[in-house]
């Protein structure tokens, strides 16, 4: 077997720069085709009661659709919120008033991990809503 250490000390160290608009693409081509895909705007349905409209890009040969990172992470909050409305678990938590503002407590188990002590919250309707670590 190889001597680990010996390996580690032949590693040089690399460094490299990410464009500003990496994440941000303007031209992508496809990886099935290497076609140059489309931009397009779309609207993907999300389970059965979500639709959600994305810019991205579309292979005019083979469909095949890619999204950059700002528009995947619509879809992935899109994607849970469709989990949070279709899924059987659900849990249930008493209101306290404090004559301003609502609370409720959330169980210690579901934020062993959680180092930001802030919550963003989202209107779903006149009287829903969802919160969620961001």
């Amino acid at each position: 077997m190889k001597n680990i250490k010996q390996d580690l000390e032949k590693l040089e160290e690399v460094s490299f720069e990410i464009e500003k608009e990496a994440f941000r693409p303007k031209i992508l081509h496809c990886s099935n085709c290497n076609v140059k895909m489309k931009q397009k705007e779309m609207e993907i349905q999300v389970g059965k009661d979500i639709s959600i409209r994305l810019r991205g890009f579309e292979c005019p040969k083979c469909s095949k659709r890619y999204f950059g990172l700002e528009e995947a992470k619509k879809l992935d909050k899109a994607m849970i919120m469709s989990r949070l409305l279709n899924d059987s678990f659900k849990m249930t938590r008493k209101l306290s008033y404090d004559g301003d503002n609502y609370t409720f407590r959330i169980p210690k188990e579901f934020t062993n991990d959680v180092t930001k002590k802030k919550i963003e919250i989202v209107p779903l309707g006149n009287r829903n809503f969802c919160a969620y670590v961001n």
